[in-house]
């Protein structure tokens, strides 16, 4: 099985570098371009090859009509499960606040929110990175079809697509692959738009410890940095070479 986290595309509080949380702004032009990309590029080869495609997007219009985007020009018309529980991050009193300004009034919170992230940190008054990722696993276990556990297919043939925000996909990932900590500290933000695509050996076994089969793909070159950097990936070269998995 393969599993793809895809963040939606750019709105304009995203320009402005300001929080959504559960505020609803939908996309502005340039999302409407980055979905479009992201439908083309190597996320949209995976949706496409998939053989059985289970398609699920928060409420919030900037991950549906992201997902509708993708989804129609990759496969048609598809049916997309709307799930609340794959919201982003309460807010609570950043809610609508740019970074700048909720970086001069908490310097220590945004600093674990920005800086040096931490799975408990979040938004005052709203909710943990640590929460909002069990949150989002939990309702990502509720979309796996039974007959994938009962008859899993290799490789890719089975997908599981989310599109949701950038913080939730982020602590997600962290917690399937148990990075705490400075592990956790050290991974990208997705941007707009990217993936975060979880295949390899020791991804299988974080998603089978959550009922989520995975079966091996066929050798490729380690690290593949053109694939990594078109799923959003922003480090070095050498900084890629250090996670050959």
């Amino acid at each position: 099985m393969r599993l793809i986290l895809l963040r939606h595309g750019e709105t304009d509080w995203n320009a402005l570098d300001r929080y959504q949380g559960h505020t609803d702004i939908e996309l502005n032009a340039e999302g409407e371009r980055q979905a479009r990309r992201a439908a083309g590029g190597p996320v949209g080869d995976l949706i496409e090859d998939a053989e059985e495609l289970v398609a699920v997007c928060s409420p919030l219009a900037r991950a549906r009509r992201t997902a509708e985007i993708v989804l129609q020009a990759r496969v048609g018309a598809a049916s997309v499960a709307v799930d609340p529980e794959l919201m982003e991050l309460a807010g609570g009193e950043w809610e609508g606040l740019e970074l700048s300004a909720i970086a001069e009034r908490w310097p220590d919170e945004h600093r674990l929110w920005r800086a040096e992230p931490a799975l408990d940190a979040g938004p005052v008054g709203g909710e943990t990175l640590r929460g909002g990722g069990e949150r989002a696993l939990r309702a990502l276990r509720g979309h796996v079809p039974p007959h994938w556990a009962d008859t899993p297919r290799d490789g890719g043939a089975q997908t599981l697509l989310a599109v949701a925000h950038g913080a939730l996909i982020r602590a997600a990932t962290g917690l399937l692959l148990r990075h705490e900590g400075e592990a956790f500290a050290a991974m990208e933000r997705i941007d707009n738009a990217r993936a975060a695509v979880l295949q390899g050996l020791d991804k299988m076994k974080r998603l089978a410890d959550l009922g989520l089969p995975q079966f091996v793909l066929p050798p490729h070159e380690r690290p593949n940095i053109p694939f990594l950097r078109s799923l959003g990936f922003t480090g070095s070269d050498a900084a890629a070479a250090q996670y050959p998995g």
